[in-house]
């Protein structure tokens, strides 16, 4: 069987869809619904910031449809190996997460650059330790030094034997080495908020095709090894998150989707918005 590739974005809520994915006037709560019509998958970047409370979670899987995977980031606040791992935190997290029931992805350890290894190889030991392996994760590392030398090799050893997907992250001061750590790949293109800042967000700022084939390519070299592939955009990566996951799903071999169907008119809402419930 072909491994599943799935494409979307890092959020659901970009204020410049308005009238290009989102047809102006629905509900802010109804946007969910109608980017998960388009997409069969979304990075969930706000709780990185908080963890969410379980209704809220479980309000997600309520407006989304059978088969529409959610992948969310690990909680920043546990992610600072200057402290001690919160396995009580921790397990409050995942269970709020589990509320998603089958369309729970994989969830992101997204550390932020400042995190070097050293002090901070302990931590992610101890981290992972602390993790529900019933789950997937992956691990966002953005220092140069965790991809040189022996820590480089233990990092993957360890990330092998845990079965955790090392992230792979198009960023422009470092090339991530497209390391498969597991049975499948997650796959970022973050850009940065200098070269496309987010008031000129709405359409596509900066031709980055050459640099989404490449990460293409490389996925496509190693589908014999994966089950599955999560591949996420967002808007600071070119200017228009969508049209960033038609051209890599172009570049794979797969359909674009029609991102402004409903903005335009074109399928009516009431066809697949469903109401929000309390």
């Amino acid at each position: 069987m072909a491994p599943t590739v799935r494409v979307g974005c890092s959020s659901w809520t970009s204020e410049a869809w308005w009238g290009r994915v989102y047809p102006k006037g629905i509900a802010d709560g109804e946007r969910l619904t109608v980017y998960s019509r388009l997409f069969d998958t979304v990075e969930v970047d706000s709780t990185y910031y908080r963890s969410p409370a379980r209704a809220v979670v479980e309000g997600w899987r309520r407006k989304t449809p059978d088969g529409f995977l959610f992948t969310l980031k690990f909680p920043r606040d546990l992610l600072d190996p200057k402290l001690a791992v919160d396995r009580k935190a921790i397990d409050g997290f995942l269970e709020s997460a589990r509320a998603l029931g089958p369309k729970l992805g994989p969830i992101l350890l997204q550390f932020p650059p400042w995190v070097k290894p050293g002090r901070a190889t302990t931590f992610l030991s101890a981290l992972l330790e602390a993790l529900d392996p019933s789950l997937r994760y992956s691990v966002e590392l953005r220092d140069r030094g965790w991809y040189e030398g022996e820590t480089w090799a233990g990092l993957r050893r360890e990330l092998s034997e845990r079965r955790v997907s090392l992230a792979w992250s198009y960023l422009t001061y470092l090339d991530i080495p497209p390391e498969v750590t597991t049975d499948f790949v997650y796959l970022r293109f973050i850009g940065d908020h200098t070269t496309v800042p987010e008031e000129v967000h709405g359409e596509v700022r900066v031709d980055r095709s050459a640099e989404t084939r490449r990460w293409a390519e490389r996925l496509r070299q190693r589908q014999d090894a994966l089950e599955s592939s999560f591949v996420f955009f967002n808007n600071h990566y070119a200017g228009f998150a969508p049209a960033s996951a038609n051209e890599f799903r172009e570049a794979m071999g797969m359909r674009p989707v029609d991102v402004g169907r409903y903005a335009r008119g074109a399928q009516r809402l009431e066809d697949s918005v469903e109401s929000a419930e309390p």
